[in-house]
């Protein structure tokens, strides 16, 4: 996808240093409301188109959605309709324009993004379950994954396989404010649990970032038909 300016390289991965946080978005992470779907998650999710104007990259909220991935690539909740708040009190600017800047997008060209702000806990309750539906492709253009604070863990490794593999290629602790950002329709990702680094518990805290060309972008109702449909796209079998 590097015509379009997606410039990751041979290995179709890369990863980056993000820019830190504001303290309004760090203390967002403790505001999450419980995922509906997924026990141990406390999560929000928004939608952005990202544009280059002024000489500088630049986003604007959507009109909030439902979150939706296609059946063909997740098997848990593909399909469904998942209702999230909207991440509030968040500019999530200079993290995207990172992203733009690094993998040289084209600055003639409009992009849609979806971000996730979510938490994942561990404790003598939750069982720090990080990605509950395995080792997945979402089926966007770039994916990333971006952690902002590891407390009180072990565990969590970030891992990439080989479509069609179970062994990963890639496996590596990110540390706080490393982004993880690759070609999603090369690989498929996945992340070990967390487990508490003593009996008082733990978290981890993400966001998650996708990325798609405005003319193929994962928002509105053309794509919530699809993403609802029985239809299996190309190298859509995940890891299990």
């Amino acid at each position: 996808m590097d015509h379009i300016g997606f410039h990751l390289g041979p290995l179709g991965y890369r990863i980056l240093e993000m820019p830190p946080l504001s303290a309004e978005a760090r203390a967002n992470f403790d505001r999450l409301p419980e995922d509906p779907y997924y026990r141990e998650r406390w999560r929000q999710f928004s939608q952005y188109i990202l544009f280059h104007e002024h000489d500088r990259w630049a986003c604007r909220v959507l009109t909030h959605r439902p979150f939706i991935q296609a059946k063909a690539y997740n098997r848990k909740v593909g399909g469904v309709r998942r209702e999230f708040e909207p991440i509030a009190g968040v500019d999530p600017t200079p993290q995207f324009e990172t992203i733009a800047e690094e993998l040289r997008f084209d600055t003639r060209a409009v992009f849609q993004v979806n971000l996730h702000q979510w938490r994942t806990r561990v404790d003598e309750v939750f069982q720090g379950k990080t990605i509950p539906e395995g080792p997945h492709r979402d089926g966007h253009h770039i994916t990333s994954v971006t952690v902002w604070e590891r407390s009180n863990v072990t565990g969590g490794e970030s891992t990439l396989y080989q479509i069609g593999k179970t062994e990963p290629f890639f496996e590596q602790v990110l540390d706080p404010g490393q982004c993880l950002i690759m070609r999603d329709e090369d690989m498929v990702h996945g992340a070990r649990d967390i487990r508490a680094a003593s009996g008082d518990g733990g978290y981890r805290d993400i966001w998650v970032i996708s990325i798609n060309p405005w003319a193929d972008r994962r928002y509105g109702q053309e794509f919530e038909d699809f993403a609802t449909a029985d239809v299996s796209p190309p190298n859509s079998v995940a890891a299990e």
